[in-house]
C-alpha cells in the first residue's frame, strides 16, 4: 500500500518533545510507516496561540530546523520541495516529508515573511486557523480576508505556494477561491470533512466541495472524531461515510487523506497512528470501494496533484 497524507502536525509536536523521528510516542514516526511501500507526509508547522504573531516566524524556523535535522539523521527519510524530489522519494522508497505551515498570522503584516517560508521549502500554507487575524476570518467567524490577507494569497500564488482553505470562514474561502480562479491556479483543503454529515464549522459544505473540485484541487479527509460525528467518538464507518460523501459530491479524483495526526486529541476507534491506515483501507474495501478508488484516495490523487503543482 502507498500513502500520501496531506496534513499532520508532527513538526511542532516533535520539537516540543525533543523526540526522534525514527521511533517516538507520537502518531507519526518512521517505524510506523513500515506498512507503506511509498510514504509521503505533508508536515505542517503549527504556531500555538501562546506564541505571539511577532515571534511566529522564529517558531516556524525552529520547528522546521528540528525536523530537518531529524530527517537528516535518518537514512530512509528525505525532505522534498519539488516534483523531482517527490518522484525520487517514491522511486527510492524513502519516507518523504513536504513542509507546510498552518496559520499565516506569523507574517505579522510583513509579506517578506512568505519569501522566507518559501526559502525553507514551504509549498503548502493554511492562511487561517481560528478567530480573526491579520489575514482575515477563520472558520469560527463571519469575516473574510483583510486587504493584507488578499495580498498574502496573491503572493503565495506568485511564489508557487498552494493555499489550504481547511480553517477558512465561508467568506474567506470564497475570496481565496476567487483569487485562485483569477490566477488560474488550484487550492486545496488538506484536512476537512463534510458539513452535510457533521455540522461543524470546520467542515466543508457541498457547494464548497464542488468549488474545490472545479479548480482542480483536493480535499484531504480529516480523521478527527469531532469533525466526523460531532463527538469524541467515531469509528472507521464514520470516516467511510465522509469519504463516500465527498467522493459523491466532489468526485473520486478530488478526494485524498488529511489525517491531522499529532494535531488532534483523539482518533477513530481502530486508528492509533499512521501505522493503522491500512485498517481504514480494508474497511473501505469491505464497504464496496473499488481498488482503483482506494489507490486514488490514499495515494494517486495527491501524487498527481503534487507532481503538477510543486
Amino acid at each position: 500500500m502507498n500513502l500520501i497524507d496531506l496534513h499532520c502536525d508532527t513538526p511542532a509536536a516533535l520539537y516540543r518533545q525533543k523526540a526522534v523521528l525514527t521511533q517516538n510516542a507520537l502518531h507519526v514516526d518512521l517505524e510506523k510507516t513500515v506498512p507503506y511501500s511509498a510514504y509521503i507526509q505533508a508536515a505542517a508547522v503549527f504556531t500555538p496561540p501562546a506564541v505571539g504573531d511577532a515571534d511566529g516566524l522564529g517558531w516556524v524556523r525552529a520547528c522546521h530546523g528540528y525536523l530537518q535535522t531529524a530527517i537528516s539523521a535518518a537514512p530512509n527519510a528525505v525532505m522534498i520541495g519539488d516534483a523531482a524530489g517527490l518522484r525520487a522519494a517514491v522511486a527510492s522508497g524513502k519516507r518523504g516529508f513536504l513542509t507546510a505551515v498552518e496559520d499565516l498570522r506569523i507574517l505579522h503584516g510583513d509579506l517578506s515573511g512568505l519569501s522566507a517560508l518559501r526559502a525553507l521549502g514551504v509549498r503548502i500554507a493554511t492562511p487561517l486557523w481560528r478567530d480573526e487575524s491579520v489575514i482575515g476570518g477563520a472558520w469560527n467567524t463571519g469575516a473574510g480576508l483583510t486587504a493584507f490577507g488578499r495580498e498574502t494569497v496573491e503572493t503565495m500564488l506568485t511564489l508557487g505556494m498552494i493555499p489550504d482553505v481547511s480553517h477558512a470562514s465561508i467568506a474567506s474561502f470564497e475570496e481565496i477561491a476567487a483569487l485562485c480562479r483569477a490566477a488560474g491556479k488550484p487550492f486545496i483543503a488538506t484536512h476537512s470533512c463534510a458539513f452535510a454529515l457533521c455540522q461543524h464549522g470546520r467542515n466543508l459544505t457541498d457547494p464548497q466541495l464542488r468549488t474545490v473540485a472545479a479548480c482542480g484541487g483536493l480535499v484531504g479527509v480529516n480523521l478527527y472524531p469531532v469533525f466526523l460525528t460531532g463527538t469524541e467518538r467515531a469509528d472507521l464507518d464514520d470516516a467511510a461515510r465522509h469519504i463516500r460523501h465527498i467522493q459523491n459530491i466532489a468526485g473520486v479524483e478530488t478526494t485524498a487523506i488529511g489525517s491531522d495526526f499529532d494535531g488532534v486529541e483523539c482518533l477513530p476507534e481502530g486508528i492509533t497512528s499512521v501505522r493503522d491506515l491500512p485498517r481504514l483501507c480494508e474497511r473501505l474495501g469491505a464497504c464496496g470501494f473499488s481498488d482503483d478508488a482506494l489507490e486514488k484516495l490514499f495515494f494517486n490523487n495527491a501524487y498527481r496533484f503534487l507532481i503538477a503543482n510543486l
